[in-house]
């Protein structure tokens, strides 16, 4: 394909940016792509239109990580292995950011009509989630919840393993997770938007994203952290795999960093989750 290779994962990982204007035009294209076809499941044609780009360009990501394997660069924060993979795990934080913009975009922006198809199915979702832990935090919002953590931390580890099954087993096959969350994760956002709008007409559009954000962002971005890292992980590893180097010696090395990408996936879901189960305590 031609979209895909606009950016190369070399420049990619020098100018982040570029990734997330590239993941708009994906959802802007399968938005319009969508529309056009009119069909009874277009909340999944949405998300399937959208992966159809980036399982290539996030193939090529991961082949040219495994293939820029270096075993002794500088320590970033102590740790080799992080040196080795934040430039790509920047590259993944930016995609995702895009595609949430991007998805956001057409969900506020589109008639009612179409934004109410386009994103039924993540509505349903996202009403399903409400519903199963209203309430939870509400008691006391500023203390330790047990259950709500342990329902957060063994749900979202499902969804780890999901990840990474599909990582190993289909090189980028947790795109579709990925996009998937982006969209429900919009779909929040633009909600909160709307309502802002209804008591904020001026100003309602700014003060709901920033509301949104906050709301979603100190959890989140540890969610967000362990599925990418975790997305990586197995990525690289099955390239190294595909290519055969397993006889190699530095497939050891991508082997011990990809089972510890994966431990450190684990760790931020645990914080998601406790930060999530704790709540914020009021100002």
């Amino acid at each position: 394909m031609v979209l895909e290779s606009v950016v190369d994962p070399a420049t990619a990982r020098s100018n982040p940016l570029k990734i997330v204007a590239l993941s708009f035009i994906f959802v802007t294209l399968a938005v319009f792509a969508t529309l056009f076809l009119n069909t009874r499941e277009s909340s999944i044609l949405l998300v399937l239109f959208v992966v159809l780009p980036s399982v290539p360009f996030l193939l090529k990501l991961f082949s040219f990580e495994e293939e820029d394997f270096e075993a002794k660069p500088a320590r970033v924060a102590g740790s080799r292995t992080i040196a080795r993979h934040l430039p790509t795990i920047v590259v993944l934080l930016a995609y995702f950011a895009g595609i949430t913009a991007a998805f956001t975009f057409w969900y506020l922006w589109l008639p009612a009509a179409d934004s109410g198809r386009l994103f039924a199915t993540q509505v349903t979702e996202l009403e399903s989630v409400r519903a199963n832990f209203q309430g939870m935090l509400v008691d006391a919002p500023a203390a330790f919840n047990l259950s709500a953590f342990e329902v957060l931390f063994f749900h979202n580890l499902q969804v780890l393993l999901i990840v990474v099954a599909l990582s190993l087993l289909y090189g980028a096959g947790a795109v579709f997770v990925l996009v998937w969350n982006a969209s429900v994760i919009a779909v929040f956002l633009g909600s909160i938007v709307q309502i802002a709008v209804l008591h904020d007409p001026a100003g309602g559009v700014l003060s709901g994203l920033g509301y949104g954000v906050l709301g979603i962002l100190p959890h989140g971005f540890f969610e967000l952290l362990a599925y990418l890292t975790t997305a990586l992980s197995g990525g690289i590893l099955s390239q190294a795999i595909v290519k055969r180097i397993y006889s190699k010696p530095v497939f050891t090395q991508i082997f011990y960093d990809a089972m510890k990408l994966f431990a450190w996936a684990i760790v931020f879901l645990a914080v998601g989750a406790l930060i999530e189960s704790t709540g914020i305590p009021p100002a």
